[in-house]
């Protein structure tokens, strides 16, 4: 989606001697993730966590390998989380 703003907007105005809080770096982070190319988007995001959990998931090899990896993902999202 792309939207386009005047080079001042209300907002703009109203953002004048607005100090930045974390809430506005993750904004902000959130918006440089999106303009990334589809690759270095998974690899800032997914692809980490998923080598890992693969990795484990050779060395393991469970009967359901799937829901081996499922189970690995949500149990270690939160180390991988910050990250971003």
């Amino acid at each position: 989606m792309l939207v386009c703003f005047s080079d001042h907007t209300e907002a703009d105005q109203s953002m004048e001697g607005h100090t930045p809080t974390s809430a506005d770096k993750l904004s902000k982070q959130k918006v440089d993730l999106q303009a990334l190319p589809t690759r270095a988007y998974l690899d800032q995001t997914v692809v980490p966590i998923l080598l890992q959990g693969l990795s484990m998931l050779a060395k393991e090899r469970p009967p359901n390998p799937i829901e081996y990896l499922a189970a690995f993902l949500l149990k270690n999202k939160s180390q991988f989380e910050e990250r971003n």
